[in-house]
């Protein structure tokens, strides 16, 4: 009797003890499980607030090279405007006058060579210069009884063209060799190169298909 009372003792206080341990390991691994839930919380509140800070960051980086787009920009065309002014003031004539000239040009001598298209240039220039003919370029062209692409409409179309090419910034056929013969003549050119010679045309108003008393053959013109 006494060793079946000891045996139910024994079994009593075996039992309490695993219900014990099970308790403490119960409470360990939920009091771990806090621990480990607390901790991911604030990594993900943590990463979360670097998450922030770095979209805060790349958006003022994005702001800062946006700004620093828009200045630089800015400057540059601040700078092309200046380097515009600095180079229309070393320029000896205006774009209207390159305009007329590089059409009378086209229109007189486009068929010729390039000494025969500054051949005319200079002549209108010589003009202008001249006590005995009109003080501007346009003038000099639409002078009456002077030049027939003004009376048969061919300088319009000439014009017309013109402006066209130097909308598109393109210059197509004779015309670009044209403009470049008209550039030297306003720039003060008066000579021309035949047979490997220079040749002064200052002194010369006049050309035609045949002058009577020419002082200067060039191509189909005959000047004087």
């Amino acid at each position: 009797m006494k060793r079946i009372v000891t045996v139910i003792a024994a079994c009593m206080m075996l039992s309490f003890m695993i219900c014990f341990s099970t308790h403490a390991a119960t409470k360990a691994t939920t009091k771990e499980n806090v621990t480990i839930n607390r901790s991911n919380k604030a990594k993900k509140k943590n990463r979360i607030k670097l998450t922030g800070r770095s979209n805060k960051s790349l958006l003022q980086t994005v702001a800062s090279t946006e700004s620093t787009t828009q200045s630089v920009k800015k400057e540059v065309a601040t700078a092309r405007r200046i380097v515009k002014k600095e180079e229309d003031k070393k320029l000896k004539y205006s774009k209207a006058e390159l305009r007329y000239m590089t059409c009378i040009i086209y229109c007189e001598a486009r068929g010729e060579s390039y000494a025969g298209q500054k051949a005319v240039g200079i002549v209108v220039m010589n003009r202008k210069k001249d006590k005995d003919f009109p003080d501007t370029i346009k003038e000099v062209i639409y002078q009456r009884g002077q030049f027939s692409p003004v009376r048969n409409g061919a300088l319009s179309k000439a014009l017309e063209k013109y402006d066209k090419y130097a909308k598109n910034d393109k210059f197509k056929g004779e015309m670009p060799s044209c403009l470049r013969a008209a550039k030297e003549v306003l720039e003060g050119s008066t000579t021309v190169r035949k047979d490997g010679k220079e040749k002064d045309l200052k002194n010369l108003l006049y050309f035609s298909r045949y002058l009577s008393h020419a002082k200067f053959t060039l191509g189909n013109h005959q000047f004087k």
